[in-house]
């Protein structure tokens, strides 16, 4: 008889036990879900009213500023670049025909911006610094890779908008930012415009600008005449 009531006082327990646990987890489920809700609801109002932090834009973005001084500049760095990439004994390698392969290149060239994928002061990580080349056929190549980076944890990086006729510069419009420095502080901003846009066209007709690449039939010819 004492077995039989043991047995029952603990198998009662158990089910007590059991229940209080079945409980708890159903409130621990209740708080966890209200918690989410709540930091969702949170993370919502505060899109409506501060905006993404991450992706802004803002009217540093647009360059609309004109700026007739750096017209000269620049038409200085496209000279630069030029002999850089045709004659330059730093950048060995270009055929003659370079040098007025990249000429007439330019004297296609309606426009060129440089932009921000996620806006100047977005915080996102790789912010890239990119530009939009408009062509005087209508032609439009976006997203052209510069290898830098805007960082809105920094004031808002300098962006351009250059308008260009027979291969130079008419009319230059910035966001302003050119102003918070010296002239000569916008030099690599002037020369990142103007040598990745060359450079877009490297890559796209790269035997403009060097001897073509050897393929496999000679590679197989070198071998054959390697003594």
């Amino acid at each position: 008889m004492i077995s039989y009531h043991f047995f029952e006082l603990l198998l009662n327990n158990i089910n007590l036990i059991n229940l209080n646990y079945r409980t708890g987890m159903k409130k621990t489920i209740i708080v966890i879900i209200s918690v989410l809700f709540l930091i969702t609801f949170m993370a919502g109002m505060f899109y409506i009213f501060f905006g993404d932090p991450y992706f802004s834009r803002s009217e540093f973005d647009i360059p609309d500023k004109p700026n007739d001084k750096m017209i000269s500049m620049f038409n200085a760095e496209v000279e630069k670049e030029i002999e850089n990439h045709t004659q330059s004994a730093m950048y060995p390698g270009y055929i003659p025909e370079s040098r007025q392969n990249v000429i007439m290149y330019l004297k296609t060239i309606k426009s060129i911006q440089s932009t921000t994928r996620y806006g100047v002061k977005s915080t996102r990580p790789r912010n890239e610094l990119e530009l939009k080349i408009i062509f005087n056929n209508g032609t439009i190549a976006e997203e052209v890779y510069t290898g830098h980076t805007c960082s809105g944890y920094v004031s808002p990086c300098l962006l351009m908008k250059v308008e260009m006729n027979n291969g130079k510069a008419v009319k230059i419009f910035t966001n302003g930012q050119e102003k918070k420095g010296s002239p000569e502080w916008i030099m690599p901003d002037l020369n990142t415009l103007i040598e990745k846009t060359i450079s877009y066209d490297i890559r796209r007709n790269h035997d403009k600008y060097f001897e073509p690449e050897k393929s496999q039939k000679d590679f197989d010819r070198e071998w054959e005449n390697q003594q």
